[in-house]
């Protein structure tokens, strides 16, 4: 297997243990009782997936990615 496929491979695998530690970190970033005030109006899984696709935006921006 080529030295690409291999690496490849583990960015995938990275990647997916990534997507789960900023699930993880958003949904605790949602609790509390602060959170629970702001969001009262609001589904909590629409919150918690905004949130995650911000801050992997801002994951991305600070890697310089969506400026290349």
């Amino acid at each position: 297997m080529s030295k690409t496929k291999i690496l490849d491979e583990k960015a995938t695998k990275c990647a997916e243990e990534i997507i789960k530690d900023i699930y993880r970190e958003c949904d605790w970033a949602l609790s509390g009782d602060e959170m629970t005030q702001l969001l009262e109006d609001t589904d909590f899984n629409e919150a918690h997936s905004y949130l995650m696709q911000l801050v992997a935006s801002k994951v991305a921006n600070k890697l310089l990615i969506n400026k290349l």
